[in-house]
């Protein structure tokens, strides 16, 4: 019966087996935070490009929009009067 412990291609590799015991979890933790904390500032630089784009877009057509209501709310202006030929006696 064997007593080696050999797994896999671990048999036919030339590397020695090596064991981690210890890893300090304060640096992996650090890593972690880091790389989640970039993909939240991804993500939130790519929704407000994606909003001033959809904003850039539809300006004009919001901007027409209030001018429009806005003419439609005031009341007419007055016309001008007519040049009126002057009277020869």
């Amino acid at each position: 019966m064997s007593q080696h412990n050999i797994m896999g291609s671990e048999a036919f590799n030339r590397r020695p087996f090596v064991i981690i015991r210890n890893l300090r979890a304060g640096s992996f933790r650090r890593r972690k935070n880091r790389s989640v904390v970039a993909y939240v500032v991804v993500a939130v630089l790519a929704l407000s490009a994606g909003a001033a784009a959809a904003f850039m877009a539809l300006a004009p057509g919001l901007a027409d929009a209030e001018i429009k209501a806005a003419a439609a709310a005031a009341p007419p202006a007055p016309q001008p009067a007519l040049p009126v030929a002057p009277r020869t006696n």
